[in-house]
């Protein structure tokens, strides 16, 4: 049996140095979507708030020894993480940090900031409100429990 004949044509692949993944228009592209916050407990949101606080390596993240996993798992959940190659005590490890010049990250993050800030806290002008109205409420309570 004889060979089919290869065409001759060129392939329509584009030429390498005309090849380019940037846009004409970046700002016409879809933002990409905000990362997805891990449920509060668990390693990976560990993990994250470690990366919020600064960079972090496994030797100083005394979680879990998967560190390197649950990186991975953020990065698929639309958080920027960079990494770096540091010696650690004749060995190689890796450190990471969140990338806070992508604008999705650096918005998911303030925006973890200014919630884990209004948990819990009081603002110095309602204090003062607390002093006045909590002894009223302690009377009140008397009032109607002795009164039974």
């Amino acid at each position: 049996m004889k060979k089919r004949p290869t065409p001759h044509e060129k392939s329509s692949a584009l030429e390498p140095r005309r090849d380019s993944i940037t846009d004409l228009f970046p700002d016409s592209l879809p933002r990409r979507p905000a990362p997805i916050v891990p449920t509060a407990g668990t390693v990976k949101h560990d993990a994250l708030l470690a990366m919020i606080a600064g960079p972090v390596s496994q030797p100083r993240f005394e979680r879990s020894w998967r560190l390197a996993a649950y990186i991975n798992e953020l990065v698929n959940d639309g958080w920027a993480i960079l990494s770096r190659e540091i010696d650690y005590h004749g060995r190689v490890i890796a450190e990471y940090r969140l990338d806070l010049t992508d604008e999705p990250t650096r918005a998911a993050v303030a925006a973890m900031t200014v919630r884990r800030r209004q948990a819990g806290f009081i603002h110095p002008q309602l204090v003062g409100l607390l002093v006045v109205s909590v002894p009223a409420l302690v009377a009140a309570l008397a009032a109607i429990l002795g009164g039974v």
